[in-house]
């Protein structure tokens, strides 16, 4: 898999091989001056997730490595006041307990009940809220994450 970041960026991305925050966990620490650190991950493995960084960051999950990246599924996770929590460090934390579906930024787990998708836009520009995308699966196909600073 692939990472774009941003220079000058603090974050940690803890991705599960399972949807609800499950299986095999891998942890990638990136550093303001070192940038990436950490397990690899492989694509096949990438369900769910939680992304600790500062707000106004972005995170953008991309199923495809090209210019017309936005013509494939994508998906993209804000660390906005009032979409996210504090862990016990302090830190802004975002939770997806599954890529493909819209849970509250602090869900553990998926609820089985709402099983609805986050807002769908064409284009990245278009989006607005702390989580939005292009329909499409997700599970065991991001090819490309980019972390980013917004602004």
């Amino acid at each position: 898999m692939k990472f774009e970041l941003s220079p000058k960026l603090r974050a940690d991305l803890v991705c599960y091989a399972g949807i609800n925050l499950s299986g095999e966990r891998r942890v990638v620490d990136i550093h303001v001056v070192s940038g990436r650190q950490g397990a690899d991950v492989p694509t096949a493995e990438l369900k769910s997730l939680a992304l600790i960084a500062p707000l106004g960051t972005r995170m953008i999950l991309k199923t495809w490595d090209g210019e017309d990246w936005e013509a494939h599924p994508w998906r993209c996770i804000r660390i906005v006041k009032g979409h996210c929590f504090r862990n016990k460090e302090g830190n802004f934390v975002v939770r997806v307990p599954d890529l493909e579906t819209l849970d509250k930024p602090d869900a553990q787990r998926t609820d089985p009940e709402r099983e609805e998708s986050y807002p769908l836009v064409e284009k990245l520009s278009e989006g607005t809220g702390w989580t939005f995308g292009r329909e499409g699966d997700l599970k065991g196909r991001v090819k490309v994450i980019v972390i980013e600073k917004e602004g």
